[in-house]
């Protein structure tokens, strides 16, 4: 039965970050939630889908861009399925080929939102919220969320999907700054090109000044031509380099990898430019080149020092972007004819001074120890959206920056994370209630800004916000409802490992897809394999799980904990101190299609668990061992609370259920529900009575680490 206690997960910004979110929140929960997205502009489309221009077009094609990572024609299909209500926006029937225009794939975001909120459980509730989110006030459990206009609310957890922040940063163009000087100036300068009165008040032949030759000044300079526009349109920057063109191009092969990539900017460029030449030979273009990078940029960056990334921002980065996000050719064609017609010009250098002439604005543009100068009527701040938070003046940032609970990037690109979106705070500390996604993410990724990165970090923070959320309000699920099925199968990893000294199996059991794992009953003296199996498969560790608290070996899980931050996970025991979180008899922990049931399982210790993972492999700790079971003469163990736990509780199970214990020491491996209840001499054929006389005679010598393992254990393997 679901519990009546809810749950809220606020989500600060609703553009396809945020709403995909909410999407899989919707989609995955089975517990009670509500769910409040928050924005300031149209739910769903945020800044960059509510353009209402139909010649802003993506910038890739509708191949790449559907919302579900596991799911690459859903977009496709959509726009087939809707094409009927679409065509006065389409220019041509969908086909993976087609740029579609940004406001058709805003409408798409609307609607995948509000088929999963008609689909979601009746328990589940989504608001939608259009006001600013001003300031976050932590409390003991969550933290109260203040809105600008609206009354505060509560929270558990937050998200901020902000995309590339709410504005540009200010301008300082030489001796003129129109953010903070020469006031008579500032209604002829426009700070933001995506504010709404952008365009207001300029006349068809009036000249213009667009500051930035990047996608946004393209975007401006397709709004001008949509009102028809005729006046000269002027576009500055450092060194006037513009978008580039997709061209048709074919796959090509991967050539480097984060082991065999060179360490340095300039080597990784002398790389680039001798594979392009090669392909150039073979026949490929230099796109399919630059394609062929984007599986492992993530991985390239983040194998660069600080010194690398801050020469790549100084030297490179205008290059790699014009390079890596390309325009649809129709709309470079576009551009290109109005530069040859001299409808556009493109200059190169920077705005030295500006001045108030009768005609205008007189503009002063320095290169080379040359000056030239223009006459306009309104110049456009297109230079892009920060996502440099050290010195952000928007009222939230600058809150949580003020409090210390995030950690802006030195070099300016949003904030420091870790790999399952939690963000750190200023002593470098994960957070368990704030977490974010795509651009605010670029310095620890740098490509985390296209729909391709965004939508895998959507369903996987989902996922962990879920995981994340208290235990108690968590359904108890009958093993005979779980659906196992060949998916989860297929995604499910599973791997047994030993640590000889003190006989210990650990388990690492990860879902492929959403690259989350658990690690069970880890030792102190084998995290270092634990990371390098963990490394090898790419893999997040979200949780270490205990099955009860050890007496004859050092659990690694704070180790871990502190080199990773993952949570730990522990029997509910009042004795042991440090853990995240206490679970209870059928808690369950999901890691995508994994699923991981806890199963109340005392005797050994008055506090054990065994976990069932995808009602098919059982971790049955020290409570059921092959051929045996764990002692019952410590730590308030009990042989006749053992025997009710194995014979009433595991031994009901399937008898095809693998059992994978937590210590053997003959060498075996696995044995099942079935092969032990005919097989384990001290509980097969037995009675209670019998099975209590057995161990009670036992006569069992201590754990040679016995005191120096429950202390440290106690306190998660981290004893102060």
């Amino acid at each position: 039965m679901i519990s009546d206690a809810s749950l809220t997960v606020a989500i600060v910004g609703a553009g396809f970050s945020g709403t995909m979110v909410a999407v899989h929140l919707l989609k995955n929960t089975q517990r009670p939630l509500t769910i409040k997205l928050i924005d300031s502009n149209d739910i769903g489309k945020g800044v960059a889908y509510s353009t209402t221009s139909n010649s802003h077009l993506l910038n890739v094609p509708a191949a790449g861009m559907s919302a579900f990572p596991d799911d690459s024609s859903h977009l496709l299909r959509w726009l087939k399925f809707n094409y009927h209500t679409l065509k006065n926006w389409l220019p041509n029937e969908p086909d993976p080929s087609l740029f579609i225009p940004r406001l058709v794939y805003g409408l798409y975001i609307q609607s995948i939102l509000q088929e999963a909120e008609a689909t979601a459980p009746t328990y589940v509730k989504l608001e939608r919220i259009i006001d600013e989110v001003v300031g976050i006030q932590p409390q003991n459990r969550g933290a109260i969320v203040c809105l600008k206009n609206q009354d505060n609310f509560a929270a558990d957890k937050i998200v901020l999907a902000i995309g590339n922040g709410a504005s540009p940063p200010p301008l300082s163009l030489g001796k003129f700054q129109p953010d903070a000087t020469n006031i008579s100036l500032q209604p002829s300068y426009i700070h933001n090109a995506w504010s709404k009165d952008a365009l207001t008040g300029l006349e068809v032949d009036d000249s213009v000044l667009l500051i930035g030759t990047g996608l946004t000044m393209v975007d401006m300079v397709m709004s001008l031509r949509d009102r028809h526009h005729q006046g000269k349109i002027y576009a500055v920057s450092r060194h006037g380099l513009m978008p580039l063109s997709h061209q048709p191009s074919q796959p090509y092969p991967a050539f480097l990898t984060k082991n065999t990539a060179p360490k340095t900017i300039r080597g990784l460029l002398k790389s680039i430019r001798a594979e392009i030449k090669t392909a150039t030979q073979l026949g490929y273009n230099w796109q399919s080149v630059i394609d062929s990078l984007r599986p492992v940029t993530q991985e390239l960056w983040q194998e660069l020092s600080a010194v690398e990334q801050k020469r790549f921002l100084r030297h490179v980065n205008r290059y790699w972007d014009i390079h890596r996000h390309r325009l649809a050719s129709e709309i470079c064609e576009i551009i290109e004819d109005l530069i040859l017609t001299k409808k556009l010009i493109i200059k190169s250098g920077r705005i030295s001074h500006c001045a108030e002439i009768d005609s205008g604005i007189l503009v002063n543009i320095y290169k080379d120890n040359y000056h030239s100068n223009i006459q306009v009527k309104k110049f456009i701040n297109c230079t892009g959206i920060q996502v440099d938070y050290r010195t952000s003046t928007q009222s939230l940032i600058a809150n949580l920056r003020t409090q210390g609970l995030i950690c802006p990037n030195p070099l300016g690109l949003g904030l420091y994370t870790l790999p399952n979106g939690a963000i750190l705070d200023a002593q470098g500390q994960g957070s368990s209630l704030l977490y974010t996604l795509g651009p605010p993410r670029k310095g620890d990724l740098w490509e985390t800004t296209a729909i391709r990165e965004i939508r895998e970090q959507a369903k996987l923070l989902a996922t962990t916000i879920l995981n994340d959320l208290p235990l108690w309000v968590r359904p108890v699920a009958p093993l005979s409802t779980y659906n196992h099925n060949n998916s989860s199968a297929l995604n499910l990893l599973f791997r047994q490992l030993f640590d000889q000294q003190s006989n210990t199996y650990t388990y690492l059991i990860a879902d492929l897809e959403t690259k989350q794992a658990v690690l069970v009953d880890t030792v102190l003296a084998k995290i270092d394999r634990d990371l390098q199996l963990i490394n090898d498969w790419g893999l997040n560790l979200c949780y270490c799980l205990e099955t009860h608290l050890h007496a004859d070996h050092i659990t690694g899980a704070g180790q871990l904990k502190k080199l990773t931050g993952c949570q730990i996970l522990v029997p509910k025991n009042d004795q042991i101190k440090g853990a995240n979180r206490q679970l209870d008899d059928g808690d369950i922990v999901n890691l995508g299609s994994v699923n991981i049931q806890a199963i109340a399982t005392p005797g050994h210790t008055n506090s054990h668990l065994a976990y069932l993972i995808n009602h098919r492999y059982l971790l049955t700790g020290d409570a059921l061992f092959i051929r045996g079971c764990g002692r019952t003469d410590l730590q308030s163990g009990d042989a006749g609370t053992l025997y009710d736990t194995v014979t009433q509780k595991l031994f009901t199970l399937s008898d095809d259920i693998w059992v994978y214990p937590a210590h053997d020491y003959q060498g075996r491996t696995v044995s099942t529900i079935g092969e032990e209840k005919r097989c384990n001499p001290r509980l097969s054929q037995r009675s209670r009575e019998e099975f209590i006389t057995l161990m009670e005679n036992l006569d069992l010598i201590y754990p040679s680490q016995m005191a120096e393992a429950i202390a440290a254990n106690e306190w998660c393997g981290d004893r102060p």
